[in-house]
């Protein structure tokens, strides 16, 4: 199930949103020319340096360094390949312009980050508790950011339709289902400890983070007639 677009459009501009999916792709190429000679995936070592290690977050002040207290944040603009990038873009380009245009863009900024670091503290504590070699894998990506940014589209924006591919047909499916049964399969893969290399601790940290924190802020959100097409 991949979304494509949704139904209801931004009544302003979502330069926010439009610019952390630049940043992102900036990143990534500077990930592939400079770090790995054209190679279509990213060195190991810049991840080990700007990813998310469970091991060096936790002994900032015994030894690994202070610049290991930026990584929840520097972690959340790297990304593994191609399919990666563009599946993660894919999502925020899909669910972030309306969560911006109902929060506004500098709110629309902080909560994009605290979903991220949300979800890459959670996946961090779910590896310590897990032991080797867990503690020592650097955890990268968007995903918990954008896990929260479809939390929120959930609290604000459920009845509005996302055209979804699903098999071989092209489908609107309103977002509370969609959303709904994403979180689902993220629970099902974390239980049932399905070792796919995605952090879906990351995803369930970044969606709860994202949407205790949209609850909190839908009395004060701006009402929006949602398409109902």
């Amino acid at each position: 199930m991949l979304p494509l677009y949704d139904l209801t459009k931004p009544i302003h501009r979502p330069y926010v949103n439009y610019g952390l999916i630049i940043i992102n792709a900036i990143i990534f190429v500077f990930e592939v020319v400079y770090t790995n000679n054209f190679a279509p995936q990213p060195s190991g070592v810049l991840f080990a340096w700007l990813g998310l290690v469970p091991y060096l977050l936790v002994n900032t002040f015994n030894g690994a360094g202070l610049p290991t207290l930026v990584t929840p944040i520097t972690s959340m603009f790297l990304h593994a390949g191609v399919l990666h990038l563009a599946g993660n873009m894919l999502f925020l380009f899909v669910f972030g312009g309306n969560v911006e245009d109902a929060l506004g863009h500098n709110k629309y900024l902080g909560f994009y980050l605290i979903a991220g670091i949300a979800g890459g503290l959670t996946q961090t504590y779910l590896s310590l508790a897990a032991g080797p070699p867990d503690i020592y894998a650097p955890s990268i990506g968007a995903s918990g950011a954008i896990s929260g940014v479809m939390a929120a589209y959930l609290v604000i924006f459920p009845r509005t339709r996302i055209v979804s591919y699903v098999g071989y047909f092209i489908v609107p499916i309103r977002a509370f289902w969609f959303v709904g049964f994403w979180f689902l399969l993220q629970l099902f893969f974390f239980v049932g400890g399905v070792n796919t290399g995605v952090a879906y601790g990351a995803h369930i940290g970044g969606f709860v983070a994202g949407l205790i924190i949209a609850a909190a802020a839908r009395p004060f959100v701006k009402k929006r007639e949602e398409s109902n097409l």
